[in-house]
């Protein structure tokens, strides 16, 4: 009964909605990341044969990681106003990088 309460204030504070977003916008900047880790190993010209694809992937790669960094820091932002905000920051970063790295594995298995 209490965990339902819990529940029902996370969904009607838009705690809910806020965490989806967060894992969403994690899930796609880690294949916008594995995207320009396939760029960066290919040795085909891109856009015309004027640029080579590896400086697309490097682009393609700083751009997914400032996009990352960019959300952690919104994610460890909002967790600083919490009671054990430590203990879960240092979750969060691992989570973060075990998410990212597991989606760019997938994503490589497939072959994009």
């Amino acid at each position: 009964m209490k965990t339902t309460r819990l529940i029902n204030l996370f969904i009607d504070s838009g705690k809910m909605k806020a965490l989806f977003e967060h894992v969403k916008n994690l899930v796609i900047f880690s294949l916008l990341l594995a995207l320009g880790t396939n760029d960066l190993h290919q040795q085909k010209s891109a856009v015309i044969g004027i640029f080579p694809r590896n400086y697309l992937g490097i682009g393609v790669i700083t751009l997914a990681s400032i996009l990352i960094l960019l959300n952690l820091y919104d994610g460890v932002r909002k967790l600083s106003q919490l009671e054990h905000h430590r203990l879960l920051t240092l979750f969060l970063i691992a989570l973060y990088i075990f998410l990212t790295i597991r989606v760019v594995e997938v994503a490589w298995f497939y072959r994009l």
